[in-house]
């Protein structure tokens, strides 16, 4: 690799481009407002330094109980321990936490000083900013690193993944910002001997040095742990003052891999079509993709002769697509351990668009120009890192763009198929959109065929989410089949292989309509058929399919018809269909169905071995609480999940489940849903239980999910279940919209099965046949199938086995 031997600072930014930083600061209002709540910020700390430096000084955490005379002490080391286990320090102690967050908080003030230095050239910022990197140098050295290289650290031995993402990632940048006053014989405060010193700049390199190897000899690859901690090893690398020590330590990021980090060449393959995404759960995807755009633009600007923006494209590519996966709420849709919501990230589009520029990359500067106006124009996004002040301009052209949500879409690796249904009224609490997904991925859950349904501008049905790592109900509830919208097979289902032994297969597509980019034929109606398969473990042994449609009534109204069919290859099987919703309660509307406390009836594995990461108390329902269960109950049940305490008021979710035989009904109480509106992020979660003893393959389960608000009325009057040979094949609703009644035959079976009625005849998978209250045909719906007939009407699909026609006046 070559590169020019260059002057300090050049890792973020470079001397020579100072005074167009300061044009910026005096000409445009962004970057005076960046500068002037720098300034203030670290003026503060400056002048408390200069009362008192030793007593500034000595607020980092030392352990003066380990410390000799006359000589630096260490730090207290960060490290978490439960039952004489070490542990990472997601679940840290107040005083592991403080330890911590001193150490991060004074190494920033370091860092802003050194920027402060960088942009003022006065030498009060360089004084403090070198006093804090003196002491840190002197008391870290006094540690030893840790011997567990699966995490292993410095100053937090059993968590070096967090140690290098919130402190080692900095040292560097302080050093390149300060080091011009430090190589012209500035000094620092030595708190030991009370006086100002010179910086000892080779003990500071073997600091960088470690830091360093901790990121290439220490951690996880095949995950995003190597994306997390290339920051540490990327500045570290240009901290280095001899040129072939910094060039070697850079090629483990660009190409050079070991057993413990991947380097940019094997991260980039999860980008290996345009508008790929990060692997994982929603907010590493988008987090991972964020820092990579970031290295990318820090190495490139060091070396512009590698045209990383040009030979990595596709990861730029990646950054916009998290905003494709939102409800019409802007909530994000959840799987895994992904967030409800996130920050999107709009610094992440300025450093694409700075590469782009840099590499000469027309479409993608015409991609994140008009996202980065859009963002702007609509208030969601202001420069407010010192980072923009070294690389963004006001260059961008005047396009603002629109993000046009598309009717279906895929989170591939995710199992995903998501429809949607915006509303013509343009308000969010009309639009309807629900998706059906699941599959292994790091920090994947076990969850099977997972839904989540949206209504009246909630997401109602609900995947549970997560909160702390390693905690009882993170791993044997958050994590595992019961706190999700799915079903269990004979109490069994779990998760096995793979990470942390949470391993299942992905759900797959078998039909839908639209296709993913594809208009859709109807304007009202959209399906998906997914399967999966339910085998680890030996206790399950289970195929499934489940049909997902969404159908809109009119602008203001619509539902959701869930089908989901399941069978064991085991004997004595039984099924349980969960279903999970926020809400203050749920009320079955059927006076004869009884309910009795059954308190023990999902305890069984409640006391069953856990070992952290490895081993759980799988399904997970030992969390289910106020247990309440029917007998077996085989006529239609209906019932509603109330929400009464929501900012925008009331909003409910009926329920019509048709009867069939050997099914009982129960309702319990579930962990909170983390990230639900208030008050129900501190609410337990009513939910629904439908067990069927046997298989639920020709009889499955059949849900259909009306939302509504409490200033309307739901609009679905009947449900009732059309059937063949005893076997069910699809369900007709009767409605009262505000347009009108409506009366829906809504078929569906699987793949390729033929389903023949007095008045209809349909060969395929999903359609809808709408008639009016007089029973005049309406509209004519196959989503997936080759013939349909309906009286005198026939249908028979094109090759892409959908169809669609209004026969509205």
């Amino acid at each position: 690799m070559l590169s020019q031997s260059k002057d300090r600072p050049f890792i973020l930014v470079t001397s020579e481009e100072r005074s167009q930083v300061l044009e910026k600061i005096n000409t445009q209002n962004w970057a005076k407002e960046i500068y002037i709540k720098l300034k203030v910020n670290t003026d503060f700390q400056v002048k408390t330094f200069y009362k008192n430096p030793e007593s500034y000084i000595k607020q980092l955490p030392f352990n003066w109980s380990k410390g000799q005379k006359n000589s630096f002490p260490p730090f207290y080391k960060t490290y978490h321990v439960e039952n004489g286990v070490q542990k990472n320090l997601d679940n840290a102690t107040d005083v592991e936490k403080k330890h911590m967050e001193l150490l991060v908080k004074y190494l920033q003030v370091s860092l802003d000083c050194g920027i402060m230095y960088y942009l003022t050239q006065d030498e009060k910022y360089a004084y403090v900013a070198s006093s804090i990197l003196y002491s840190f140098t002197k008391s870290a050295q006094k540690s030893k690193l840790s011997d567990w290289h699966g995490r292993g650290g410095w100053l937090f031995p059993n968590d070096g993944f967090r140690e290098v993402r919130v402190i080692g990632y900095k040292v560097p940048l302080i050093y390149d910002f300060t080091a011009p006053y430090i190589k012209n014989g500035g000094q620092a405060f030595d708190i030991i001997k009370n006086k100002k010193v010179f910086f000892p700049v080779n003990e500071l390199q073997d600091v960088c040095r470690t830091y360093a190897d901790i990121t290439v000899n220490y951690g996880q690859t095949g995950s995003n742990h190597s994306v997390l901690e290339s920051p540490n090893l990327v500045y570290n690398a240009l901290a280095m003052d001899d040129k072939k020590e910094r060039e070697k330590l850079l090629s483990y990021f660009l190409t050079k891999n070991t057993v413990n980090q991947d380097a940019l060449n094997v991260m980039a393959k999860n980008y290996k079509n345009k508008g790929d995404i990060w692997p994982e759960t929603s907010q590493y995807l988008n987090h991972s993709t964020a820092i990579l755009a970031k290295l990318l633009l820090v190495v490139n600007r060091y070396n512009s002769s590698l045209k990383l923006g040009e030979k990595y494209q596709n990861i730029l590519f990646a950054l916009p697509r998290l905003d494709y996966f939102v409800y019409p709420n802007n909530e994000i849709i959840r799987w895994g351990d992904g967030h409800r919501r996130a920050h999107v990230p709009y610094e992440a589009y300025e450093n694409a668009y700075v590469l782009a520029k840099m590499d000469s990359l027309q479409e993608l500067q015409d991609e994140f120009s008009p996202l980065i106006k859009r963002a702007m124009t609509k208030g969601k996004y202001h420069r407010k890192n010192p980072e923009a002040l070294f690389w963004y301009n006001n260059d961008m052209s005047k396009e603002v763009a629109k993000i046009e949500l598309p009717r279906t879409d895929r989170v591939y690796h995710a199992g995903i198929v998501l429809q949607r249904n915006l509303s013509s009224t343009n308000d969010p609490k009309d639009g309807l959109m629900c998706f059906v997904g699941g599959a292994h991925m790091v920090h994947g859950h076990a969850e099977g065929m997972n839904i989540e349904l949206y209504g009246k501008g909630q997401v109602l049905g609900v995947d549970h989410g997560r909160k702390n790592y390693g905690q009882d109900l993170h791993e044997n509830y958050s994590r595992i089949f019961a706190a999700h919208n799915t079903v269990i097979v004979n109490g069994s289902s779990k998760g096995e292989g793979g990470w942390v032994n949470l391993g299942i297969n992905t759900v797959k597509p078998i039909a839908m309509e639209p296709k993913v980019g594809a208009e859709g034929v109807s304007p009202y109606h959209s399906f998906s058929l997914t399967s999966f398969e339910d085998n680890k473990g030996e206790k399950a042994e289970a195929t499934q399919e489940r049909t997902l449609a969404l159908i809109r009534t009119s602008p203001t109204t619509g539902y959701y018809v869930d089908v989901f069919r399941s069978k064991s290859k085991l004997p004595n099987e039984y099924h349980d269909y969960l279903y999970h919703s926020i809400g203050d309660m749920l009320l079955f509307e059927n006076d004869d169905i009884k309910l009795e406390k059954a308190p023990n009836r999902y305890q069984v594995n409640a006391k069953a071995e856990w070992v952290h990461n490895k081993q759980y108390r799988n399904p997970g329902w030992h969390f289910f609480k106020h247990v309440k269960t029917s007998k077996v109950y085989d006529k239609d049940v209906k019932a509603t999940f109330h929400t009464k305490r929501l900012a925008q008021g009331g909003v409910f979710m009926q329920l019509h489940i048709p009867g069939f035989k050997n099914r009982t009904f129960t309702k319990v109480k579930a962990p909170i849903t983390f990230e639900a509106p208030k008050p129900y992020d501190n609410l337990p979660t009513p939910t629904l239980v439908i067990r069927n003893e046997g298989e639920a393959w020709g009889n499955p389960f059949v849900v259909v999910f009306e939302p509504f608000n409490e200033k309307e009325k739901p609009t679905i009057r009947s449900v009732s279940k059309i059937e063949q040979d005893g076997l069910y094949k699809g369900l007709k609703i009767v409605s009262k919209t505000p347009s009108g009644v409506l009366i829906q035959y809504v078929i569906t079976q699987s793949k390729d099965e033929i389903f023949q009625g007095d008045d209809i005849y349909f060969e395929g998978t999903f359609a809808i046949i709408t008639v009016d209250e007089n029973v005049i045909l309406k509209s004519i719906y196959v989503g997936d199938g080759k013939n349909l007939r309906y009286r005198d009407h026939t249908v028979q699909t094109d090759s892409s086995n959908s169809y669609y026609k209004s026969y509205s006046n």
